[in-house]
Parts: C-alpha cells; structure tokens; sequence
C-alpha cells in the first residue's frame, strides 16, 4: 500500500442494491485529490457470493492507501428521529433514549445498533435536542461482512442521507437550509439541515428501478432495454415518456410530503435548495419537477465535483459520467479514521 500524509484515512464503500462503488481520496476539504474510483454492477441475485465477487472486482488493480472504510446504510430497518429532553447526564440520557426510541422506532431496539448525537444549539435553550438512530444489526452485520470478506476493515457506519448532508456541508456559500435528495435504484433518500437544528432524513421506496419496471410494461421489452430507454433519449417515444413521468409524480408527491412535514416541525424554516445526486437523478425531467412542485432551486451536485481529478492518472470525462452514482461513496471517502 501506498503512504501519503495527506490520505483522508478511510475508504468510502457504497454497497448498493444494484452496483458496488468505492472512491479513494487525499488531501483536505479545501483541495480534495481523487485516488481511486471503481463501480462494478451487482447480479441480479444480489447474493453474498454475487456481492462478495462485484467486491473483488472493485479493488481488482487498486493501490489503496489504506484498508479503513467507511460504509452506510439506509431502508426501513434504519431509523433517525430527533428527540428533545430536558439537560440530562450521560447515563440518564442513554436511558431516556432508549426509552423514547422504543416508542416511535417500528422494530426493536434490543437487536440495533444505537447512536446519538447532542445538536448545539445557538441560543440558551435550558432543552437539549439529540438526534437518535437506531439500525438493525443485520442491515448493518451484512455489509459488514462483504468488507470483511474482501480484506477490508470497517471503521465507521453512517447513514446515506446524514453522510450526504455531510458533505454539502463542505460546500461553500449554501444557503441557510438546504436538503439533499440521493435517488438510488430502490429507493430515494432526502436530508435537510439547518445549523442549530436536529436534521431531518427520511427514505422513500421509491427509485430508478420503478422507472425501468414502468417503462418495461409501457413498452413491453426486457428490463435490459427499458433500462436503455429511460437513459438514451425516451422523450422519442410516447408511452416511455409517460411511464417516466407518472413514477416521477409519485416521487414528486413523496417528496413534497417530507418537505410539508419538515417545515411544519417546531423551528423548522422554508427549505431553499434542495441538491440532488444518486444513480436515477439524471432521470429526464426529474430535477424540474421538483424543482416545480416546491417552488425552489434544484441542483445536480455530486461531492466528486469538489475533487481534483488528475487528467494523467483519469479519464476527467469518465470520472464525470461515474459522479451521480458515485456521491454516496465519495461523501463516505470525505470522513475521517475516528481514531
């Protein structure tokens, strides 16, 4: 493995539902330096062995720093809840979490991995805010498994739509709340966050692969080809038009409920930019619907586009094209070894 001083000390890992992303960064936010990028696609079977082979084919030829990764998940067996309390100590507070978690998180807490973190607030509020998450420790322990199958040592665990937040964070200039949208294969996770304020995420099952399903039945051809028409000009043909913008009205509609329930939430502000990445963000007419429905600017943002791309050691236009699926794990490469 190579050294260098100003390696970020992690590897950012995307085990997704369709493909296995991994970016490699050095360097600092100011001058981030791109090391290593790979996507390979997952089989259909989306088996151990099918991840644990898309895995070896990532790091087949890689000269990684280092074997610290950091990795995320997100669905229905991740939970994010803000919670307030009044000033409590530490065992206290573990305790009332656990408590108050038990009462809004669907599945049981018992079998989680449990987190939190004590948001600071900007005036003297004698309340505390925490933001509280919970995971399933078989959504984590799998993706777990694949890192360590393939010789790679997990170091931190985020969740999709926080790390993203975490990451747009890095960016200068962004107005006062700002959201991220990250629409993946199967689903599309949004996070907002204001300074001083417990961030708001939710998932919707709704993704890329429900554009393919439609098209597919509109058109009725292979999934295969539905796939190529929803990237490859679909405006060219009617009925793939339509099934593209009935899912991106249930989306839409999806979106437009999380954003009503975002600001109706006590210190809660009118969101002014939302910034959209993931694999199925470049779905044609997406951005402007959105942007449409909630009356305000939607931008195409990857993390990578803050990154230093060295034309000598990458094709600058491929690593370009690989940006949109890319984000999640580039956000992940942008955190730091906790030790």
């Amino acid at each position: 493995m190579r050294k260098t001083e100003q390696h970020r000390g992690l590897v950012g890992v995307d085990i997704g539902s369709t493909s296995v992303k991994l970016v490699e960064l050095s360097g600092s936010p100011q001058a981030f330096e791109l090391e290593n990028i790979s996507v390979v696609a997952v089989p259909d079977d989306a088996s151990s062995s099918a991840y644990g082979k898309a895995m070896a084919l990532v790091l087949d030829g890689k000269d990684l720093v280092t074997n610290r990764t950091a990795i995320s998940v997100s669905g229905r067996k991740v939970a994010v809840r803000g919670m307030r309390f009044p000033a409590l100590g530490k065992a206290e507070l573990d305790g009332a979490l656990r408590y108050e978690g038990s009462q809004v998180i669907a599945f049981e807490l018992h079998d989680s991995y449990l987190d939190h973190c004590v948001i600071e607030s900007e005036g003297s509020s004698p309340l505390m805010d925490v933001l509280f998450v919970a995971a399933r420790k078989e959504t984590v322990d799998a993706k777990i498994a694949v890192l360590e199958a393939a010789g790679l040592e997990p170091r931190v665990v985020g969740v999709d739509a926080l790390v993203l937040l975490d990451a747009l964070l890095l960016e200068e200039e962004l107005p006062e709340t700002c959201g991220v949208i990250d629409v993946g294969a199967l689903s599309t996770s949004i996070g907002i966050a204001r300074k001083g304020t417990v961030p708001f995420v939710r998932d919707i099952e709704i993704g890329g692969n429900n554009y393919t399903q439609a098209i597919a039945n509109a058109l009725s051809v292979s999934l295969e080809d539905a796939e190529k028409a929803k990237i490859m000009e679909p405006e060219r043909e009617l009925a793939c038009a339509r099934a593209i913008e009935h899912v991106t009205r249930q989306l839409v509609g999806e979106l437009s409920r999380s954003l009503m329930y975002y600001q109706s939430r006590p210190n809660s502000t009118q969101v002014d930019a939302l910034f959209m990445c993931g694999g199925a963000s470049i779905v044609p007419g997406l951005g402007d619907a959105i942007s449409e429905m909630a009356g305000l600017q939607v931008v195409s943002w990857s993390p990578l586009d803050r990154v230093h791309v060295d034309d000598t050691r990458f094709d600058a236009e491929a690593v370009k094209k690989l940006a949109p699926i890319s984000s999640l794990a580039a956000a992940l490469a942008m955190k730091k070894d906790p030790n």
